[in-house]
């Protein structure tokens, strides 16, 4: 069973659909992609953290989740709009429905909404803060457009510290000549791990914070 869910705007549009995932109650700005593949990348991608993400391909969830799709240990977006959300994915790989991936994190999902003509308005007017909210019959609107108003954009969040250590750690190729690359994290996302490690490296992650002597503390770099 759907609950009925709502997408207000600081600017006053607001965007009714039903909600999925966790229960409504998301805020901050709101953006989009119009990428046809990749919600899960999309929704672990540190670069989104604390920002509503609307995807513009009309049908999300359809090929399900599965753990090597995640670009970090959780999903940072604050929540996902879509215009149609697939309850039964059909893909070989998969290992769970998206619905249930964003319950298990607490990321509040609204579908049935025109993407491309929020996608429209903000591409007119720029990004907006936002937020889903329960759309009851007797919801007012004009309290949720003050609630949105003040929601948090990325810059206003302590985003770095968040972020800094959430990508977990992919093992390298053993290799004796491997070259190890020091790796700092500003929100990194696995995919980058991946592909060092296939190109012969040892990446050694360490925060945003790090000194370069807490760096050769780790692992001599001779």
């Amino acid at each position: 069973m759907t609950e009925p869910a709502i997408l207000v705007l600081e600017d006053g549009r607001a965007f009714y659909g039903d909600s999925f995932g966790a229960l409504p109650g998301a805020e901050g700005e709101v953006v989009f992609s119009t990428s046809m593949t990749g919600y899960q990348e999309m929704c672990t991608d540190p670069s989104y953290h604390g920002q509503i993400l609307c995807l513009t391909y009309p049908m999300i969830g359809n090929y399900g989740v599965s753990p090597e799709h995640d670009q970090s240990v959780r999903p940072w977006v604050s929540g996902l709009i879509v215009r149609q959300h697939s309850s039964a994915p059909s893909h070989w790989g998969s290992t769970g429905t998206l619905d249930a991936y964003l319950r298990r994190h607490g990321v509040a999902g609204i579908s049935g909404v025109d993407t491309r003509a929020l996608t429209r308005h903000i591409r007119a007017h720029g990004s907006r803060r936002g937020i889903i909210a329960s759309g009851d019959p007797d919801t007012n609107i004009e309290e949720l457009v003050l609630r949105a108003r003040s929601a948090k954009l990325p810059s206003e969040r302590a985003g770095l510290s968040e972020v800094s250590g959430g990508s977990g750690t992919v093992e390298a190729a053993e290799s004796v000549d491997h070259k190890r690359v020091v790796v700092i994290d500003c929100g990194l996302k696995t995919n980058i791990l991946r592909a060092l490690t296939a190109r012969g490296t040892k990446p050694i992650v360490v925060p945003y914070s790090a000194t370069a002597e807490d760096v050769l503390a780790l692992e001599p770099m001779g």
